[in-house]
């Protein structure tokens, strides 16, 4: 009977995994999806040149790539929740690889934001990379989305005693306090129009979901008008 039970409960668990990972799929994937569909109905509709062309298909490979990357890092981040694939940890600077992800990210900042990234010459730790690239990813989109037009997102690494601090501040309207714990929840978002319909509300939730991966935190700092200052502390090499 414990046998049976047992295997009850873990039929059940990968079932409600299973749910949610096809939840949070179809919420990451909606934009994606909406580009290419509009994009082979214009090249339906009108009679394209070949330039015209080449560049529909350029949109359409480059979200089809998009979606790729979202369905193989919600596997990735359901399959480190049920505890059936591992963290691939190594020692790495999360100085550069900060810098690095401030490069690819300054390419596509909207207009008129100015993006920095501060640190020392190095801060070792132990991380998966790509996990840690999706985290700074998901904090530097999350203050381009609710920062302030033609403001300031600043990236800051540090090492304060045994952790490495990564830390996202914008300057835009800033978080009320009786929604800053409810950010970190599955789709919760605090203003969705802001967003501009990009917003999924999974960003902050994978946030946290690496942080703890990694034995580390994450947290918020944020004031109505005063902007917001997103850390996370890993513990440092």
């Amino acid at each position: 009977p414990y046998r049976r039970q047992r295997q009850m409960c873990i039929r059940d668990s990968a079932f409600k995994a299973e749910a949610q990972f096809t939840s949070d799929a179809s919420h990451e994937l909606r934009t994606p999806v909406t580009v290419i569909l509009a994009e082979c109905d214009t090249l339906e509709r009108t009679q394209p040149t070949a330039e015209d062309y080449q560049e529909g298909v350029g949109v359409i490979r480059q979200q089809a790539q998009q979606m790729s990357r979202l369905i193989g890092q919600l596997l990735h981040i359901t399959r480190l929740e049920q505890g059936t694939q591992k963290t691939c940890m190594e020692r790495g600077d999360l100085t550069a690889l900060a810098e690095a992800v401030c490069e690819q990210q300054k390419m596509i900042a909207p207009e008129g934001v100015v993006l920095t990234c501060d640190g020392p010459d190095s801060v070792e730790a132990q991380m998966d990379v790509i996990l840690m690239t999706r985290l700074l990813n998901n904090l530097i989109s999350n203050a381009f989305r609710y920062g302030s037009g033609g403001g300031h997102v600043r990236v800051t690494v540090r090492r304060t005693g045994s952790c490495a601090v990564l830390s996202v501040s914008d300057d835009g309207a800033g978080i009320p306090l009786d929604q800053q714990e409810k950010i970190w929840q599955r789709f919760y978002q605090v203003d969705a129009a802001r967003s501009g319909g990009e917003g999924t509300g999974l960003g902050l939730y994978m946030v946290r979901q690496i942080a703890q991966l990694h034995g580390g935190t994450a947290a918020v700092k944020s004031a109505p008008g005063q902007g917001s200052t997103f850390t996370v502390r890993i513990p440092a090499e």
